[in-house]
């Protein structure tokens, strides 16, 4: 299934509006599931069921979710590179130059979950 970054954004903004219940106007790319969001534990399960079933893709949360992005960030890029291949070095970058701003809060976004889910569904 071969799908744009901007089809996918979509979707994934629709089911993230429909678990928060929250207007998808509001919602885009650089959207922080944590800090913008309050988003649990709990959710990020709903986000994951719905984000497989949307996609048809099976979700590995430790690279969707960015779990272990903290402890990758000591191997610097070439580690983040390999952990998360779905995310452009820009992006791998700014995590890099962004990791102690967040105030312990993880810097995932919807635009990371849309990288995940392109990358996934590739042909």
């Amino acid at each position: 299934m071969s799908l744009t970054r901007d089809e996918a954004l979509q979707r994934v903004i629709e089911l993230v509006a429909d678990i928060f219940e929250r207007d998808a106007a509001e919602l885009h790319a650089q959207t922080h599931l944590m800090a913008d969001l309050l988003c649990e534990s709990i959710d990020l399960l709903e986000i994951s069921i719905r984000l497989g079933a949307a996609f048809h893709i099976t979700v590995d949360d430790e690279a969707a979710f960015l779990r272990s992005l903290r402890l990758l960030m000591e191997g610097g890029a070439p580690e983040l590179a390999r952990a998360y291949p779905h995310l452009s070095e820009q992006r791998r970058e700014e995590l890099l130059r962004q990791r102690d701003q967040r105030g312990g809060l993880s810097p995932l976004t919807l635009g990371d979950l849309v990288d995940y889910a392109v990358w996934m569904s590739r042909d």
